[in-house]
């Protein structure tokens, strides 16, 4: 046998189940322990939460392809990753040179939004164009066929890329190609053209609004009172799904604690990591991100899923977010860290947090990928 993790607080996602116990690794697969087994390697995991491996759902993972690119394997271990969804910064015209150089010689999962405008987002200073009229289905639906790493139909409704005039029906027709794939649609909705209670109307159950905690523009999803918009709530019972998606510049810390603390928690919490603040304010990293809404009042449990099984289901990968025996050796061991831990955003607010998830192992289809020097 490979690997037994004993004496941790276990979580598994996908049953929302936290329990003291041992896990065991054996051929690249979670297995049962067994006490007459004598393993590899015995790893004490006492004071610590031993979970599946995070899924980030929104990296810029296209190094070299792309300004914002960052290394995928370097980024991903050291933060408990072993998948991340590159969100969108390929289109049609540059996803299979990103498939053959990045995803398929990295060693961490990489999964991909496609942008809908085939030249994707290679750069800061001019952006991807979004009419309608140059949308390639026939090349999109291809691709959606030929690879199954192909999960979501990613589009960006900015004002600084679409007029309002415009983005309605840049939206519905990405919606429209969404259908026909198969496939969720993941919208950017940074200084939003169009208020996002309208654009959530437009959406189906399964698809994505990101950056939702911005404040850039005039549409951000709290009212003139500060109140989460009705239809944001009437979207998300009808099944949209929210995702956090911190990155540098969308995410405001005063909006996201006002819409927590109604009650408008993330489905989904992911980096948006880029070269820009690639492990420094005001993104850092998952884990760094991931603790900040325990101490904005949401439990271990919610905020692991939102890193974990909910991402998992939206890319048809259900199994990854499950601890149960026979299912894939992902596994991520972290320390809950007691400590003072200061927060930054873009538009100069601060927040002191008490607590730190830090990743102490990390394991990729059974195989070790990650150590913390003074850990095991």
């Amino acid at each position: 046998m490979d690997f037994l993790i004993k004496n941790g607080t276990v979580y598994d996602p996908a049953h929302h189940k936290l329990y003291q116990g041992d896990v065991a690794l054996h051929k690249g697969k979670i297995v049962k322990p067994e006490d007459s087994i004598e393993y590899r390697q015995v790893i004490d995991a006492s004071g610590c939460i031993v979970t599946t491996g995070l899924i980030d759902f929104h990296v810029h993972y296209m190094l070299y392809g792309t300004e914002n690119g960052v290394n995928p394997d370097a980024n991903s271990f050291c933060c408990g990753i072993t998948t991340a969804v590159d969100g969108g910064t390929c289109g049609a015209g540059g996803y299979e040179l990103f498939h053959k150089s990045i995803v398929s010689m990295s060693q961490v999962r990489i999964v991909s939004d496609l942008l809908v405008a085939s030249g994707g987002q290679s750069n800061d200073r001019y952006p991807e164009n979004l009419d309608p009229k140059f949308f390639d289905e026939e090349k999109i639906l291809q691709l959606f066929e030929q690879y199954p790493q192909l999960v979501g139909l990613k589009t960006r409704i900015s004002s600084n890329i679409i007029e309002a005039g415009l983005a309605e029906k840049s939206l519905a027709r990405t919606v429209e190609i969404g259908e026909k794939a198969g496939v969720p649609v993941i919208v950017h909705v940074t200084n939003c053209s169009i208020p996002l209670d309208r654009l959530a109307s437009l959406l189906r159950p399964g698809d994505v609004i990101c950056h939702i905690y911005h404040n850039i523009g005039k549409h951000t999803c709290l009212d003139e009172d500060g109140r989460v918009l009705e239809g944001l709530w009437e979207a998300k019972k009808r099944g949209v799904l929210f995702d956090a998606c911190n990155g540098r510049s969308n995410y405001d810390l005063e909006v996201c604690q006002k819409a927590v603390a109604q009650g408008f928690v993330p489905d989904i919490i992911s980096s948006d990591v880029n070269a820009a603040s690639w492990f420094l304010q005001p993104l850092h990293s998952l884990p760094r991100i991931l603790s900040k809404y325990l101490d904005f009042g949401m439990s271990i449990e919610q905020v692991l899923d939102a890193a974990t099984i909910v991402p998992a289901r939206r890319i048809g990968r259900p199994e990854l977010g499950s601890m149960a025996e026979g299912t894939e050796g992902d596994i991520c061991i972290f320390k809950l860290k007691k400590k003072p831990v200061s927060y930054s955003d873009i538009n100069g607010n601060t927040y002191e947090g008490t607590q730190v998830l830090v990743p102490a192992m990390t394991f990729k289809a059974g195989r070790c990928v990650y150590c913390q020097a003074d850990f095991c």
